[in-house]
This record gives C-alpha cells, sequence and structure tokens, in this order.
C-alpha cells in the first residue's frame, strides 16, 4: 500500500472524532499513511488532526461536514480533487445506532440513520471509486456490526442497515477484485466509544467487561486485517464464537435469545453514534 513517501496520497476515514473511527485514524497513521479526517462540524476535528500530524510526523487534512445532508458525498469529493488528494484507503466509518421500538421512532431519526449507515456509505464509494482504481493497490473497509447477522428487535432498523453494509461490502468486494480493489467488512461487537454508549451497552443482559472491547482493540485488528484483504473481520475472540453460534443454531432459538435479550418495552427512542451492537 503506498504510505507518506507519495505526498498526495491519503486514506480517508468518516467518523474520525471519536470511537472506532478516531482509533482506526491513529492506527493508520502509524502505519504512516497520511490522513483526511471527516465528522460532524463542532466535534475537535482540528486538534485531533493537529495530535495525530505531530505524533507520526504525516499530513493530516480535515473536513467537518454532515454527510447526511444531499449531495454530501459528492462535495466531499470535490473537495478532495480540488486539493489534489488521491484516495487510496477509504474507510466508511460514520454511523447511528438506535434503541427503541421502531412505531416510537420519530421520522426524522429513521430517516438520518439510513442516510448515513448506507446511503453515505454507498455514495462515498461511488464517488471515490476511480480514485481507487488509480491508486491501487487499494482498500475500502465498511463499518458493519456483530447486528449485521442478527434480526434484533428494538434495533430494528439498526440492525437492517447494518445487514445492508455487510451484503453490499461482499458483491462490492468481487465487483472490485480485479481492479485490485480490496473491500472489507469489520464487524465489531460491543465497544465502548461512548459513555452513552456505554450505558446502552450495559441494558443488554450478557453485556459485562469480558464481552466488551476498546476502540483501539478494534481498530489495530481491523487495520491488520484490512491490509491483509480480509473480507470479513471480526475483532475479539467472544464475537468470533457468537458469530459461529448464530450461524450452527435454529433461526427459532436465535429469535428466541435475541428477543429475551434486547427486547424491552420501553417507548423512548435513543439514538447514539456507535459501531457495535
Amino acid at each position: 500500500m503506498k504510505t507518506q513517501t507519495d505526498s498526495n496520497i491519503y486514506a480517508l476515514v468518516t467518523g474520525a472524532s471519536s470511537g472506532i473511527g478516531n482509533a482506526i485514524a491513529w492506527e493508520l497513521a502509524s502505519k504512516k499513511n497520511n490522513l483526511i479526517l471527516v465528522a460532524l462540524p463542532g466535534m475537535g476535528l482540528c486538534e485531533t488532526a493537529n495530535q495525530i500530524s505531530s505524533n507520526f510526523n504525516i499530513a493530516v487534512k480535515f473536513c467537518e461536514l454532515d454527510l447526511t445532508q444531499e449531495g454530501a458525498a459528492n462535495q466531499l469529493y470535490k473537495w478532495c480533487c480540488e486539493q489534489n488528494f488521491k484516495i487510496n484507503v477509504l474507510v466508511n466509518n460514520a454511523g447511528l445506532g438506535a434503541q427503541g421500538l421502531f412505531e416510537d421512532t420519530t421520522v426524522s431519526d429513521l430517516e438520518t440513520m439510513l442516510k448515513l449507515n448506507n446511503q453515505a456509505l454507498v455514495m462515498l464509494a461511488y464517488y471515490f471509486l476511480s480514485d481507487l482504481k488509480s491508486n491501487g493497490p487499494a482498500h475500502i473497509l465498511n463499518v458493519g456490526s456483530l447486528a449485521s447477522f442478527m434480526n434484533i428487535p428494538g434495533k430494528a432498523v439498526y440492525s437492517a442497515s447494518k445487514s445492508f453494509i455487510y451484503s453490499f461490502s461482499a458483491a462490492l468486494r468481487m465487483e472490485l477484485r480485479p481492479h485490485k480493489i480490496n473491500v472489507s467488512c469489520l464487524c465489531p461487537g460491543g465497544t465502548i466509544t461512548s459513555n452513552r454508549v456505554k450505558e446502552n451497552i450495559s441494558k443488554v443482559r450478557f453485556a459485562s467487561h469480558p464481552f466488551l472491547q476498546k476502540p483501539q482493540a478494534v481498530a489495530r485488528e481491523a487495520v491488520r486485517q484490512m491490509l491483509r484483504g480480509k473480507r470479513l473481520i471480526i475483532p475479539g475472540w467472544h464475537n468470533k464464537f457468537l458469530y459461529q453460534l448464530w450461524a450452527i443454531l435454529p433461526e427459532r432459538i436465535v429469535n428466541m435469545i435475541l428477543c429475551d435479550l434486547f427486547f424491552k418495552k420501553e417507548t423512548t427512542t435513543v439514538v447514539a453514534l456507535q459501531t457495535g451492537v
């Protein structure tokens, strides 16, 4: 993979202000990749960019942008073209998680989640595809979730949006293989990306310290396996075990377990930045 020796070659990371996205940015920087960090305005991207740049002596640019806005993906692509930034790694990490009954979720929250989790991810891959082809070998890392393989009551749209990411990544990987573009899907389990996420995860009865990961641990495995060309990346032995378990258990049993673990008769919907279950 081309690194900072190519001064205009960058890895672009969305949702880079905190959590897994921030940790992936630091991990890529440690491998001497120049970075473009993308997150919402007011999330401290300038400070983060300066910290990473000074620690690793690399070029770090940032773009404050709401990816749910109409034309945002195209706007980001045009900005990179204008600055002559060439992308050889695209990390689609930005995402929203929701908790609560589907019927109690607002239309605004549903639209925002689908726009960020799915539409923005697809459009960024679409716009940057020619760049990735020109700067190969290249990588796309799409952040799904262990929820990609589960139908979770109380998180119906969130788990469906993550299933979409896994399916899209798998199909796109086959299409782009001849162009030397690797597509990986990262599917972490419970990850402590913020205090709010920690609070949400704590409501699940199986959630305890051994089952939770820190973003840094997820990022290390994500970047390592992405660079090896891994199709599916599930960090943590416990998450790998759960993935294998769901695959062999009858669907009826899996649904009973998920209902028991996740289904609450609460009507409050909480939307929080997260990429884990």
